[in-house]
């Protein structure tokens, strides 16, 4: 039996059109992404950065509405089906998913693969920065940058762990991911929802936080080299809080550490485009080897299942 008969996705109601169905969950994410991108470059100016307690509020009262109200419209009103558009419970029920082996496992494997993605960050970063390209370099770590006050810091992760984490992976992995997977292969689904993920970060990129050249170039991969990896564990646990867990735990992690290097020499600019395109793209596709090697145990992790245990001896024959 294979994942989608076994763990199958939302939806009952018969798809008669492949290709206007796939029309359709484009259009609910046009929607969202660009309601969020107006109301975002409308406010840039008044409600502050996203470590701010202004934004932070804002985003558990709108992003919610803004993302999964469409969402929700669409699947009762239009679709006309019953039930909810995410897969909750890895079981279809939630006394055999919430239970306190699932808040464990699921801060394992959330605190593991954040470790991992910040480590190859933080490895390649130095081979490119030590390799003599910069001249003399400096590491300097930071801790809370950007973050007024403590209490603005708890907002922070009360945000990113509950909302933030919540809303983006319902709305990719739990829906349009699932959705797609009805009509076209799960490696294919896994693809679109990555390129979708990236592509709707690059409205605020450009618009609020101009970004451009290429460190949106390498955002743009960043973004899509983690839509992949969520994407993939999301397909392998098929349980959408794993996938949460970690989004939600990278992202806090990467809002209180962060590091930054001085230098004392620039390449010239297409050696530098090259070097650190190469680097991005070396961090991300480790980082989805990561998860496929350890795909079996993520497996069993993320269901909440009997892990396999080691045998106590080994046959060797010579």
């Amino acid at each position: 039996m294979s994942l989608q008969e076994e763990f199958p996705p939302c939806g009952g109601r018969e798809i008669e059109d492949r290709q206007r169905f796939m029309a359709e969950l484009l259009c609910v994410v046009l929607i969202s992404t660009l309601t969020w991108a107006i109301f975002r470059f409308i406010t840039k100016n008044s409600i502050g950065s996203v470590n701010s307690v202004a934004f932070n509020i804002t985003y558990i009262l709108l992003a919610p509405v803004v993302f999964l109200g469409p969402v929700m419209y669409y699947w009762v009103k239009y679709r006309e089906e019953n039930g909810l558009p995410v897969r909750l419970f890895v079981h279809d029920s939630p006394q055999a998913t919430f239970n306190e082996r699932m808040v464990k496992y699921l801060l394992l494997i959330g605190v593991s693969l954040t470790i991992v993605n910040f480590m190859l960050e933080l490895i390649l970063d130095l081979v490119v920065l030590k390799s003599g390209l910069y001249g003399k370099t400096e590491i300097e770590f930071l801790w809370m940058d950007d973050i007024d006050s403590t209490f603005a810091y708890i907002i922070m992760v009360i945000t990113h762990l509950a909302v933030v984490a919540t809303v983006e992976e319902f709305f990719f992995r739990g829906f349009l991911q699932d959705q797609f997977s009805r009509v076209v292969e799960i490696w294919q689904s896994i693809l679109i929802s990555a390129t979708v993920f990236a592509m709707t970060h690059i409205p605020i990129a450009i618009f609020i936080y101009e970004i451009e050249g290429i460190w949106l170039f390498t955002a743009l991969i960043n973004w899509f080299g983690f839509g992949l990896a969520a994407g993939y564990l999301y397909h392998i646990t098929r349980n959408i809080w794993v996938v949460v867990a970690w989004h939600g735990i990278w992202n806090v992690t990467v809002s209180t550490i962060g590091y930054t290097f001085l230098i004392w020499e620039i390449p010239s600019e297409g050696l530098e485009n090259f070097v650190w395109t190469l680097q991005t793209l070396l961090v991300n596709a480790s980082l989805f080897l990561c998860i496929y090697f350890g795909r079996e145990y993520l497996a069993e992790f993320g269901r909440f299942q009997n892990i396999p245990v080691k045998p106590e001896s080994i046959e060797v024959k010579l």
